[in-house]
């Protein structure tokens, strides 16, 4: 498995009155470490990606599980692997670990489109990217399940 990993907290803002994780934080969360995952595993800011080579990778589908409440203090690890890129798609997994316990908190899978930030089309995904996403691509089966 290739996935790329780091560490995150969870602070007070981020936790609901019930006392965990208010979920849309989970996924601005995955967003959060990808956009650090281009930085730092691509060695190409986002920022870069959508303003000057104007190219997006929106998601376009999301499945999500949630098994195990995130509290205040926790400091899960976030995983991120590429299941499939396609033509002009790329299939995303994130999904959040505590310490050394392998099951997942959450997990998601993100569906993403490439699209040529001027029109908003898709478009095919850029070779360059392509052999790069490809370094960190899980199986099927590596995408930690729960319960």
């Amino acid at each position: 498995m290739s996935a790329w990993q780091q560490r995150v907290r969870y602070r007070f803002g981020d936790i609901d009155h019930a006392g965990i994780a208010y979920y849309p934080k989970l996924l601005h969360l995955f967003h959060c470490a990808f956009e650090d995952w281009w930085s730092d595993a691509l060695g190409h800011p986002y920022a870069q990606i959508l303003d000057v080579d104007k190219i997006g990778f929106p998601a376009v589908h999301l499945d999500v599980d949630f098994y195990t409440p995130v509290i205040y203090g926790d400091e899960p690890v976030v995983h991120l692997g590429v299941l499939r890129i396609g033509t002009s798609s790329v299939e995303f997994a994130f999904w959040l670990t505590r310490g050394t316990e392998p099951r997942p908190l959450c997990r998601a899978r993100i569906t993403t489109a490439a699209v040529d930030m001027n029109t908003m089309q898709k478009i095919a995904v850029p070779d360059r990217w392509r052999s790069k996403f490809a370094a960190f691509s899980i199986r099927e089966e590596d995408l930690p399940r729960g319960r």
